[in-house]
């Protein structure tokens, strides 16, 4: 009898030391899977705009092979980017990209769509703009480091040509993320200089147009083109100030409307050279 019942005993002792050792495995287990989520962007490597001057060459080894990496899950990064597996990780390559024409002058968008294994969409993009010489450039060289009045903050011009110029910061303030606009300087009749700043389209898929500081608001671009250009208001240091004013197209025709549409507001904003 003793027997017996130490033999049931061994078994349930057996059953509850089987049960307690399949718990911790499933606790402790490195293939658990959470199921699809909606992706996220775990890695970009592609910057939000490239700009070049006309007949540049090395617009495709300036994008890197990888653009970005999603993945679907947060539960850990273990031997892989998504999930514990990495099975769950999608890589979006340079070899995925359709081209635009990155010969003619303009902005070209680059944008990916890309599906991971649960349907859900992921886009990537970025932005190229060719930027081609003008035969008047004005005397000055606008290149350099500026520094806003009022706040203090620094943006860079960035020269392409004689009289072209980048700037990624129009409005001087650290909370909008760099986005590439072209600036000209012309000569004019008497030798000196002139900026321009024609309507550009924006990261919301509008436009914006740097005018005149003491431009009316609710004009059309083209009105800003022909009467109301940025201004140098200094030349020692050398002293730029302008509007930025937001349009719902990047059209001649389009007319501001008084207000922000997208990123910035209307005051005057002035930058001294360093």
């Amino acid at each position: 009898m003793k027997n017996k019942i130490l033999i049931r005993s061994s078994v349930w002792l057996a059953c509850i030391l089987l049960t307690v050792a399949a718990c911790k495995k499933i606790e402790d287990g490195d293939s658990v899977t959470f199921g699809f989520s909606q992706p996220f962007l775990h890695e970009l490597n592609v910057n939000s705009a490239y700009v070049y001057g006309q007949g540049a060459t090395h617009i495709y080894t300036d994008i890197p092979q990888l653009l970005a990496v999603v993945v679907d899950t947060v539960s850990g990064f273990e031997g892989g980017y998504g999930g514990h597996t990495g099975s769950d990780t999608l890589k979006i390559l340079k070899s995925d990209i359709t081209w635009p024409d990155t010969t003619s002058i303009g902005g070209k968008l680059i944008s990916l769509s890309r599906s991971n294994r649960a349907g859900y969409p992921i886009v990537v993009s970025t932005n190229i703009v060719i930027a081609g010489a003008i035969a008047n450039p004005g005397p000055t060289a606008m290149e350099g480091v500026y520094v806003r009045t009022s706040n203090g903050f620094a943006i860079e011009i960035k020269k392409v040509f004689n009289g072209v110029y980048v700037i990624d910061n129009p409005g001087g303030a650290g909370t909008v993320a760099p986005f590439p606009y072209l600036l000209y300087n012309y000569i004019t009749s008497s030798g000196g200089d002139s900026l321009a700043f024609p309507i550009q389209e924006n990261p919301c898929g509008g436009g914006l147009q740097l005018v005149a500081p003491g431009a009316a608001l609710g004009l059309s671009s083209a009105e800003y083109t022909a009467n109301y250009p940025p201004s140098i208001v200094a030349t020692a240091p050398l002293t730029l100030s302008w509007r930025v004013l937001e349009f719902s197209a990047a059209r001649a025709t389009s007319v501001n409307p008084s207000g922000s549409l997208c990123q910035w507001g209307t005051p005057v904003r002035t930058f001294e050279k360093q």
